[in-house]
């Protein structure tokens, strides 16, 4: 699977994986993402009405078990939105890399307190990233743009 302009991928690594955590993020990465994509503009507007946009991804399994996902936007004739896309997924990276910024990593004595409670006032982004830390290893990426999770430690990268 490549990478596209108009494409995020999350690729997990380090197999086997809990159907529940695979679950949990496919839910928490969509309310990240449409959270990022509602940031300034009504909400109702963008998804809640039968025109879409939607958010689909494909599904494709390495060599070495990984799993990989990209996801893209579509209309409700399936016809990509890349413009919808990339506005949304450029944020969706840049507000990912500013969570974790501000947050703080895994210590010596344990998992930061972001990590260890979810709170009804958290941001989706927020949200998304405890459940992401659910897999030791993973790969979050987008134009050029890596956000690395490697043992529990988040990292930005640029290509």
């Amino acid at each position: 699977m490549i990478a596209t302009p108009e494409k995020l991928t999350l690729t997990l690594h380090d197999p086997p994986f809990k159907v529940s955590n695979l679950s949990s993020l496919f839910r928490s990465l969509q309310a990240a993402v449409r959270e990022t994509a509602a940031a300034g503009e009504p909400v109702e507007s963008l998804f809640s009405n039968q025109q879409g946009p939607f958010l689909v991804t494909d599904v494709a399994n390495g060599t070495d078990g990984e799993l990989t996902m990209s996801l893209w936007f579509v209309d409700r004739d399936n016809q990509p939105l890349m413009d919808r896309s990339e506005e949304t997924f450029v944020s969706a990276i840049s507000e990912l890399e500013r969570t974790i910024l501000r947050g703080s990593q895994h210590t010596f004595w344990g998992a930061p307190a972001y990590q260890s409670e979810i709170h009804e006032d958290d941001s989706r982004m927020l949200r998304f990233i405890a459940v992401l830390r659910a897999f030791r290893s993973a790969t979050i990426s987008y134009d050029g743009r890596n956000v690395v999770l490697r043992d529990g430690l988040f990292a930005s990268e640029r290509a």
